[in-house]
């Protein structure tokens, strides 16, 4: 609905579509995650590579005060995924 200022309907049109062009990264991480899971990729690698990325972001991005809690957590919700599917 337009304003009786041009100027702010600019802007507020010129924000809407920078909104737009974001992308969200953790989606993006999603779908190439279901790509992947697809495909011949070396599981081991995989597997690896996805541990590496978790433990990383531990590391880097989880405050310290919180680090063991969250890393004790991470494992546990491994375990029981892996205890729901049959694999342990």
């Amino acid at each position: 609905m337009p304003t009786h200022f041009p100027r702010i309907d600019f802007l507020v049109r010129d924000a809407e579509a920078a909104a737009a062009k974001e992308i969200d990264p953790l989606l993006v991480l999603q779908m190439l995650l279901k790509v992947t899971l697809k495909t011949e990729a070396n599981p081991y690698l995989l597997v690896g590579m996805l541990v590496e990325a978790i433990a990383s972001n531990i590391a880097q991005r989880v405050p310290a005060e919180r680090q063991s809690e969250i890393s004790i957590e991470t494992m546990r919700l491994l375990r029981d995924r892996l205890r729901s599917s049959g694999v342990i």
